[in-house]
């Protein structure tokens, strides 16, 4: 019935039957608060490389994020469409404007190229934790990379974003695309 509604353009209502809320999911989450910290540091390691790699970064710090802008005429055209007061400013984040890849899934295809570089170097004993990741910037590492491939499959933008960063590295590439 409910895909009838959705057909029919009508107006309706929806609750999720199978809604729980956060405790009493949050031990059986495939991703812990561990994971995010994990991935947080990371990144924060990369940073260097990336400023160098990437020079748009500079800005950030080599730390990938997009702007976020005020938006004043959709504030205005909200509050007389719905005759409301809207308190605040009204932001957008502008994941659009990401840099290297621009696009939302830039971050994720970029960490997870990042992350499988990681492991590749330090397993190797060519890079430590506590190294500057600049050092990746180099014919060294760009040499060592050249010895792996990574593929991925993809319609665009997640394939971009791993392509780009994976040949920066020095990784042979292939994106696969559905026709």
């Amino acid at each position: 019935p409910l895909i009838e509604e959705i057909k029919a353009f009508d107006e309706f209502f929806w609750i999720n039957p199978k809604y729980k809320s956060v405790d009493e999911v949050k031990n059986t989450l495939s991703v812990s608060e561990d994971d995010v910290k994990d991935a947080e540091a990371r990144l924060n390691r990369f940073a260097p490389y990336i400023e160098k790699a990437f020079p748009e970064t500079k800005s950030t710090n080599g730390i990938i994020e997009s702007p976020l802008v005020e938006i004043p005429n959709m504030k205005d055209k909200l509050e007389k469409e719905y005759d409301e007061n809207i308190y605040g400013k009204m932001l957008l984040k502008c994941d659009n404007d990401l840099p290297i890849a621009g696009s939302i899934k830039a971050r994720g295809g970029i960490y997870e190229v990042l992350k499988h570089a990681e492991t590749l170097a330090t397993k190797n004993n060519m890079l430590y934790l506590e190294d500057d990741y600049s050092i990746l910037y180099t014919d060294k590492f760009r040499d060592f990379f050249s010895n792996y491939t990574v593929q991925v499959g993809s319609t665009g933008n997640l394939g971009l974003s791993i392509g780009i960063m994976s040949a920066k590295l020095g990784f042979k590439v292939k994106v696969h695309m559905s026709q």
